[in-house]
């Protein structure tokens, strides 16, 4: 994704690339189309010395990546998130951080969940109630692992840690949860329902909308379906005018509408929120709430002693669901006290965390600020 945007960036009559940093030296021997005079560093940090309009923050790290973005935040430089595991992680408390500084926190514009947003904003925009926010999953193993993922990540050219979480459904959670906390939606059950359907279009048949109605609004995805990266929003008005309207445009009789966008292109649409926010000074999502969270469940019989290894891994996938168990965000590097079975949740009491781990000191500010803000 690093390597992506560089490349786009290269085009813009109005963005210079003037730093880029990985901690692996390899990966920085094989980035292309950077200006001559642009910093090139294995330390993260030394990037601000460039003094950035904007940082994109696009590594998949969680703690690393809180703790430069808290760095930056307090250089008063603008921040966009392609990295969606902090952002879902600790997204709430950096961008409270960020308001404190006068700047501004974004998701980024182009991975599902940054679409979905702009194109739910649009769809309310046009009167409509949001019924769901919808994501489309080509395919889903909850208990892939780095091993069985290995030829289809050497083929995507992802890391087997990213394609893991790809497959075993984490990222998608992860997507899903930041667009209910930004856009204030809810869930129709833990995990969600995701029917396999053939069509996109096939889900304004595959769900109970009017209890999602009842519920404010849901988020959920379909299995299988094309057109494959896409996602959807199904947009409600019983407004007999509107629907006319609506039947006219070839939207059906309503009163539920699909909006679906055909693609989502990830870093080709970076320069989206970079513009947004130096332009026009807004984000494109930002969470509110956290009405979900990605919990965790087990991919395989665990015992105690085990010292999980997070997301993308052989231990644990993810989960949408409402908030309360352990995060999978926080479960990195911990070791675990209890039996679990396949398929069993995961909880706070069920790990010990290493000693002086920097995640608790965020996540307690981050749950104090939730706290405050329900005052």
């Amino acid at each position: 994704m690093g390597r992506g945007i560089i490349s786009v960036l290269r085009k813009s009559e109005d963005m210079e690339v003037v730093a880029v940093a990985d901690v692996d030296s390899n990966a920085l021997k094989r980035v292309e189309f950077l200006p001559e005079n642009a910093l090139v560093t294995t330390n993260a940090i030394d990037v601000l010395s460039r003094k950035p309009d904007v940082l994109v923050e696009a590594s998949g790290t969680i703690i690393e990546a809180a703790l430069l973005v808290r760095h930056t935040l307090e250089e008063h430089i603008h921040v966009v998130l392609m990295n969606s595991e902090v952002d879902q992680m600790f997204g709430r408390l950096l961008a409270e951080d960020a308001e404190a500084k006068g700047v501004i926190l974004t998701s980024d514009a182009g991975d599902q969940h940054g679409v979905l947003i702009r194109t739910i904003n649009d769809v309310r925009q046009m009167g409509f109630e949001i019924v769901m926010a919808g994501n489309n999953k080509g395919f889903l193993d909850r208990y892939a692992n780095p091993e069985s993922i290995r030829e289809e990540a050497a083929k995507r050219r992802l890391s087997l840690r990213q394609c893991t979480a790809y497959t075993d459904g984490t990222k998608l959670a992860i997507e899903m949860a930041l667009v209910a906390n930004a856009a204030k939606l809810n869930l129709l059950q833990t995990g969600m329902i995701g029917p396999r359907v053939d069509n996109v279009e096939d889900a304004l048949e595959a769900f109970d909308f009017e209890h999602a109605r009842q519920l404010g609004g849901v988020v959920d995805y379909v299995l299988g379906a094309k057109p494959s990266g896409s996602v959807f929003a199904i947009g409600y008005s019983n407004d007999q005018e509107e629907r006319f309207y609506m039947n006219y445009y070839k939207m059906g009789e309503g009163p539920y509408y699909l909006f679906m966008r055909p693609y989502h292109l990830c870093h080709f649409e970076t320069p989206f929120a970079i513009r947004r926010i130096v332009e026009s000074a807004k984000p494109i999502l930002v969470q509110k709430k956290r009405i979900l969270e990605v919990g965790c469940r087990a991919k395989i019989d665990l015992r105690p002693g085990t010292r999980l290894e997070g997301i993308g891994g052989h231990h644990l996938y993810g989960v949408l669901e409402k908030p309360g168990n352990l995060p999978i965000g926080m479960t990195e590097g911990t070791v675990l006290l209890k039996s679990k079975k396949r398929d069993d949740t995961i909880t706070w009491d069920d790990v010990r965390f290493p000693e002086d781990d920097p995640r608790l000191s965020l996540w307690k500010e981050q749950t104090e600020l939730e706290a405050s803000s329900m005052e």
